[in-house]
């Protein structure tokens, strides 16, 4: 059976217990949801800006692009033939041809020439543009040359055949992208193809990421003490934001100071829109500029601290995320990401969710939210990866759902039925 008891966490690295001082700090309890409302309150959709069509591939469309001309631009031959009016061809039959007075020979370079008159043929080369009075194209093979430079044609045509009409692919008025669409290279295609080079557009959030610990150490660097260990928590929050559509600025360890933080968090804001510390809660207030200052136990995966505050005149938000791999990562999930689709426009509680079934029973605290790192097969059977106390980025890795215990699940029995977010970074929940 997998015992999965509340947590907590004081926002600085490590899984000490809550201290006096920290239940004296932290001042409000909220449930998941609250939380989360709580956050997406103090955030808004990015500004539009113009951007260069081949830098706006997944950005949010923040206008409605309408066609302006038609597609083709002019009328065009579809084959190499002879142009004619259909008229002087009513009646024409291999027994009794029609002679046409050739008046020259149109390239697919050229301009279109003067109006054919009746009685009247001219050469077109495939995708030539027709002059007036050209209703058809009549294919090479069905014309031969006659006496007196004609063309001799034993063929009716209908009206249009081999001729590619003016905005018979794509009319002025067509609408063609929508505001709120994300943009694809198709998308940009479509842009560029009736003659636009910029748009408008929400750009990418710009995320500064850092995780707060003495003991941690980054990667590449020698450990030198027992009780250091390597710092996974900013590499896994900065490419999960990437893939959520921002800009991350990863800054690594910061060592855990008021001071120290304040100094990280003064010199990146200017380039963020959004700061993520992991760890470091309890530094939030102390920031010089903070306002707006909360700090909350949330009930999620345990009794976690979660701060965020406000900063300078901008109102740039930073939300602290408690300590750990997989505390950080699903607060990530739950909280952080949220923001990131709202500021670039996107439905905030996106993500794919299946139903599985758990293989065993999972002890869940009353009004605690957990998500739970597990394997789910393709059957739906779905079996927890880790002890509740795991904060390995292995047990991670070996998942590909996080199973969903509500709040007021409290003990969840084997073979219970639960929601699970996919994690959607192209692992398979049912190839296992």
């Amino acid at each position: 059976m997998a015992s999965f008891a509340p947590m907590t966490n004081d926002g600085v690295e490590g899984d000490a217990p809550r201290s006096a001082a920290f239940s004296d700090r932290v001042g409000t309890a909220r449930s998941l949801d609250e939380e989360r409302a709580f956050l997406l309150g103090k955030v808004q959709h990015m500004r539009p800006f113009a951007m260069q069509i081949l830098d706006v591939p997944g950005l949010v469309l923040c206008e409605d692009i309408v066609s302006d001309l038609d597609l083709p631009l002019v009328t065009t031959a579809r084959i190499d033939g002879y142009g004619v009016r259909g008229s002087d061809l009513v009646g024409a039959t291999p027994l009794e041809p029609v002679a046409l007075h050739l008046v020259g020979s149109i390239r697919a370079a050229d301009a279109p020439g003067r109006p054919l008159v009746a009685g009247a043929t001219v050469r077109l080369e495939a995708g030539a543009i027709v002059p007036d009075g050209v209703d058809a194209v009549v294919p090479l093979a069905s014309g031969a040359p006659g006496a007196d430079d004609t063309i001799v044609i034993g063929t009716e045509t209908r009206l249009f055949q081999n001729v590619r009409r003016a905005g018979s692919e794509l009319s002025d008025g067509t609408p063609l992208l929508h505001a709120g669409d994300v943009l694809t290279p198709r998308s940009v295609a479509v842009l560029a193809e009736v003659g636009l080079d910029k748009v408008m557009v929400r750009p990418r959030p710009r995320l500064v990421v850092f995780t707060v610990g003495e003991t941690l150490v980054e990667p590449g660097r020698a450990l030198t003490a027992p009780q250091q260990r390597y710092d996974a928590t900013t590499a896994l929050i900065t490419a999960a934001a990437r893939s959520d559509g921002a800009t991350v600025y990863p800054l690594g360890v910061v060592p855990a100071d008021a001071a120290s933080v304040a100094r990280v968090v003064n010199d990146q804001q200017i380039r963020a829109d959004l700061i993520v510390v992991v760890g470091g809660a309890s530094f939030v207030g102390s920031v010089p500029g903070a306002h707006d200052v909360d700090e909350a136990l949330v009930g999620l995966n345990g009794q976690v601290s979660v701060a965020y505050a406000a900063l300078g005149d901008t109102k740039t938000p930073m939300v602290a995320l408690p300590a750990g791999v997989i505390s950080a990562y699903v607060a990530y999930l739950a909280l952080v990401r949220p923001l990131v689709h709202t500021l670039n426009e996107v439905d905030p509680l996106t993500g794919e969710r299946v139903l599985g079934r758990l293989t065993e029973t999972i002890e869940s605290e009353v009004g605690v939210t957990q998500y739970v790192p597990a394997v789910r097969t393709l059957l739906g059977a779905t079996t927890p990866v880790a002890a509740a106390d795991s904060e390995l980025a292995w047990d991670l890795a070996r998942a590909n759902v996080l199973a969903i215990i509500p709040p007021n699940a409290g003990r969840v029995e084997a073979n219970t039925h639960v929601d699970c977010l996919v994690l959607g970074d192209g692992t398979d929940p049912g190839a296992r």
